[in-house]
């Protein structure tokens, strides 16, 4: 059943853009297989599915989002603390992942998928994001994102301050490697979602 899905047909102001349509669907069918994924290993297949016209919408609001932030301050690149930021956030506000049977436990199904993709960013061993944390650290952390996806207010800007603290937080570690000095740079081009 979830292999099944209909293209999405992004609006005018990416199909007039080449290179804007490429990333669209690049990122679309990097997030879709990210949420595909997530289902199948999380036991939900057949309990919840991913909406295409959702995670389309979702994706409009990011590059949205995104084109505007590269204007303000002038640049061509975010960084990718930013990207997953934005990522997260729209996922959020528009839950492209759908409950399609009645489940108490599918309630956050998006936000336990937000949490997985910012866990995931964090121990990247492609971008040396290695997360060294005690595993009490990582999962007093971990519990106080889910809560704070589920119950708060928030922004991209609140998120990508939160993913930034995690790094920062490195320097209280107990540990010879500290990865806080060393945050991710501007390379969101070759970001397999981007």
């Amino acid at each position: 059943m979830l292999s099944m899905h209909s293209k999405f047909d992004p609006p005018d102001e990416i199909l007039n853009d080449q290179k804007k349509l490429n990333k669209f669907e690049k990122r679309y069918e990097g997030l879709y297989n990210q949420m595909y994924s997530y289902i199948e290993k999380s036991g939900y297949s057949n309990a919840v599915k991913i909406n295409d016209i959702i995670l389309g919408f979702m994706l409009v609001d990011y590059f949205t989002d995104i084109e505007r932030l590269k204007e303000f301050h002038g640049v061509n690149h975010i960084n990718s603390i930013k990207l997953i930021s934005y990522t997260v956030y729209w996922l959020l506000r528009r839950k492209p992942i759908q409950i399609i049977k009645s489940d108490k436990k599918l309630q956050y199904v998006n936000e336990r998928f937000a949490l997985a993709l910012i866990l995931e960013f964090l121990s990247s061993k492609d971008k040396q994001h290695i997360a060294i944390r005690t595993n009490a650290g990582l999962k007093a952390f971990r519990e106080l994102l889910f809560y704070f996806f589920k119950f708060r207010q928030f922004n991209a800007q609140d998120i990508e301050l939160m993913i930034t603290a995690f790094f920062a937080g490195q320097i209280y570690q107990e540990t010879t490697k500290d990865i806080s000095c060393n945050l991710p740079p501007s390379d969101y081009e070759n970001e397999p979602w981007e």
